[in-house]
């Protein structure tokens, strides 16, 4: 198949994946992109067993909730999801610039969220804004309206793919450092409007370290130590803040308390059959943060135990990490890693790793790591502070 082709598809179902995944067009994209990547696993296979990792563990969790009491619908959803990770086949192969894709799909995210805000902020009432908005709650594409944090109070327009919006501003703040361009720096703004949009503590919080950490590794040492002067003050300043003027960080906040009571439940009903073979994808358990029986919670870790047990959830993080020494023992590909470190760390209180833009991110990480060469060399600099 013809390379541009094959990218323009690829670039088709991300922007798909992240804007509609409800809608059907990203499965129509990715049905030729798979076959031509099963086709690919015999003609030019790739020194990684990862992806068959990855899919093995969750079909053995699909196939042990077909025993018990789970979700199928949920477990089925999963698995399939984990085949697009054989899509690296086709990245390798034909050289697709996953970074690009995710970009290009997260500033027309980010676009698209800040528009829609605008029109509900400052022309209420107005047509597009209704009808843009009638779409996006019929087809459950996120949430709508004011999150409170005792004194804190933030509009939220929240889309389901919103936490995705980490690596796309991750990347381009990596792009910003190098080149000085004034458009990547808008598309930095932009994508950062949505995330305060997005009213979601975990994904702004990260963005935040994200920009501080990549700023941080670029600089050379002796710059390093006056910015953590300068940090560490700010930093204690907005703690001291958010803990005595706002609940963000409160036990008693909702958010918090329900994911107090999924851990607290998930204890409650660990046993050892659950921790060294897991329950099934999808398996249900009482939570005392809803005060009923789900089949998932936004801790994607302590479901994936659930679901699969300790051991494979450790293979499983393995596989999706793999080669950590090689990441860090590059200082090019030392970013890469950050940005994947801190999307797993951000999955510790959100579902956002897998689910179709999850995997996504997971695609664009092996492509970097499997080709031995960065989206972005990004390199510490003996410049000024900006």
């Amino acid at each position: 198949m013809n390379s541009k082709i094959v990218r323009f598809l690829m670039l088709g179902y991300c922007l798909a994946t992240v804007l509609v995944p409800v809608f059907i067009l990203n499965k129509l994209l990715f049905f030729p992109l798979f076959f031509l990547s099963v086709v690919l696993m015999f003609l030019k296979p790739i020194k990684t067993l990862a992806p068959w990792i990855v899919i093995l563990i969750f079909l053995y969790g699909f196939v042990i909730s077909l025993t018990g009491e789970a979700d199928l619908a949920l477990g089925r959803q999963m698995l399939l999801g984990a085949f697009s990770l054989f899509l690296i086949y086709v990245v390798i192969a034909y050289n697709v610039d996953m970074g690009l894709a995710l970009k290009a799909s997260g500033v027309t995210l980010a676009a698209i969220m800040c528009g829609l805000s605008f029109m509900l902020m400052m022309m209420p009432g107005f047509f597009l804004g209704d009808v843009l908005l009638e779409y996006y709650n019929a087809n459950e594409l996120g949430y709508y309206g004011v999150r409170n944090f005792g004194n804190l109070q933030l509009f939220m327009l929240h889309h389901r793919s919103s936490p995705f919006l980490l690596v796309p501003l991750s990347l381009l703040f990596m792009d910003y450092l190098n080149s000085r361009k004034l458009l990547t720096l808008f598309f930095i703004g932009l994508i950062l409007v949505s995330i305060v949009c997005s009213a979601s503590r975990a994904l702004m919080a990260m963005a935040a370290i994200s920009l501080f950490v990549l700023y941080f590794n670029y600089k050379t040492w002796p710059l390093r130590v006056l910015i953590l002067m300068a940090a560490v003050p700010l930093g204690l300043s907005a703690f001291t803040y958010l803990v005595n003027e706002t609940s963000v960080l409160s036990a008693d906040e909702q958010s918090n308390n329900i994911k107090i009571g999924h851990v607290v439940s998930f204890f409650n009903t660990a046993d050892w059959s659950m921790l060294f073979f897991g329950k099934g994808l999808g398996s249900y358990f009482y939570t005392e943060g809803y005060g009923t029986v789900v089949s998932q919670t936004e801790i994607t870790w302590m479901d994936s135990v659930r679901f699969v047990g300790v051991p494979l959830s450790v293979l499983l993080l393995g596989s999706i990490l793999f080669p950590v020494k090689k990441i860090f023992a590059s200082k090019e590909l030392r970013p890469t890693g950050i940005i994947m470190l801190l999307y797993l760390l951000m999955s510790m209180s959100n579902p956002v790793l897998f689910n179709s833009f999850g995997f996504l991110v997971i695609l664009w990480y092996w492509s970097v790591i499997i080709k031995g060469q960065p989206t972005v060399a990004l390199m510490p600099q003996p410049r000024g502070l900006i």
